[in-house]
């Protein structure tokens, strides 16, 4: 991970035009783009001689054909560190190409969201910050509704959320970003043995009508209450005029081991087919396969742990999907289902004295991107 230095400000080389979403209908092509971008210029321009925000570092500006870009954060909106590491496979296949980064000094209490130490190859210690960096990965282009890629990979900032959003939306008006992907995971009351869900809100009215979201089954959210940075710079990026969309996976609650590349492949898979990414899961499948594997067998192990499964399956057969609208992690309430403290502790352990020795990528499962 990168040492950021503190305030550090910058100018960036030919900023891009801030993007405008096509209406519904409306032609694709340069000059249908011109016209868009002639309708917004007087808005968001920039000039090549601005200077960049403090805390704000762009190292190349990487040039991109009708980007999207797509978020994830570990912290609250990662149940299962799901959504960071569907996010991490992205940049790992692509080399990696990393192009901006926000310093932390001013969005982290240390005390709270701590560095960590480790050690290199060479018996060096170094320090690693809790960062934000942003990465451009190229499309293969093989269809004509691929786009290309930026990734914004990082940590749930602690303090000025506001100031914080101000950074991405000028990162994403200089790199030419057109529309928006927020990933993130959950805990709820749902089985281990079903496949994860995903639900997939329209965070902007104009997301609906959007045709790269075509695919998605889009639905409005009617959550209230406690939110995360995911629907914070949501809510920028939909005020901003910005087409965006949310994909939250539901992990199960009762399984906090993490990673989990059960719902990180299914959330993976799900981002991939909207919008027609490219991406091999053969490596997130083989381990979400083993963790699968090792789950199931230490729930066969316990009679309680059992019928605490088959008890939370029944409620989840009966459950609409229709009438599912999370955004929190949910856990059950006191009788709602039979004991599973017990269950719980001998699969947590299983899965600690299973899982491999961690390489030198961190504590992902064997073929996954580290941390």
């Amino acid at each position: 991970m990168t040492r950021f230095r503190s305030g550090e400000e910058g100018t960036a080389p030919d900023p891009a035009e801030p993007p405008a979403a096509a209406a519904p209908g409306e032609e694709a092509g340069e000059g249908a783009a011109a016209r868009r971008a002639a309708r917004t210029s007087g808005r968001t321009a920039r000039r090549p001689s601005d200077r960049l925000p403090p805390y704000l570092t762009i190292t190349r500006l990487p040039t991109l054909r009708r980007p999207v870009l797509v978020m994830a954060f570990e912290g609250w909106n990662d149940a299962g560190e799901a959504a960071s590491m569907a996010a991490r496979l992205v940049v790992a296949q692509h080399d990696e190409q990393r192009f901006a980064s926000i310093d932390p000094e001013e969005f982290f209490v240390f005390t709270d969201t701590r560095p960590h130490l480790r050690i290199t190859s060479r018996g060096r210690r170094r320090i690693e910050w809790p960062g934000n960096e942003f990465f451009a990965c190229p499309a293969s282009m093989r269809s004509a509704r691929e786009r290309d890629v930026i990734v914004l990979l990082g940590t749930e900032p602690d303090l000025r959320w506001r100031r914080f959003g101000d950074i991405v939306l000028e990162v994403a008006r200089r790199a030419g970003v057109e529309s928006v992907v927020a990933l993130g995971s959950l805990y709820a009351d749902v089985p281990h043995t079903a496949p994860p869900r995903i639900n997939a809100y329209a965070a902007s009215p104009s997301a609906e009508h959007y045709p790269l979201f075509s695919r998605a089954r889009l639905r409005s959210s009617k959550y209230e209450g406690p939110t995360g940075i995911i629907s914070v710079l949501s809510s920028r990026f939909a005020n901003a005029g910005y087409p965006v969309i949310n994909l939250w996976a539901h992990a199960p609650h009762y399984i906090s081991a993490s990673p989990n590349p059960v719902v990180a492949a299914r959330l993976l898979r799900e981002a991939a087919q909207i919008l027609d990414l490219t991406v091999d899961l053969s490596q997130l499948d083989e381990a979400a396969q083993q963790f699968d594997e090792q789950v199931r067998e230490a729930v066969a192990r316990d009679p309680e742990a059992t019928a605490f499964v088959r008890e939370l399956e029944r409620q989840y057969a009966e459950e609409s999907e229709e009438e599912e609208d999370d955004e929190l992690p949910a856990h059950p309430g006191a009788g709602e289902l039979p004991s599973g403290a017990s269950m719980i502790d001998a699969l947590e352990e299983f899965l600690r004295r299973s899982r491999r020795p961690p390489g030198p990528g961190g504590t992902a499962p064997p073929g996954v991107p580290g941390q």
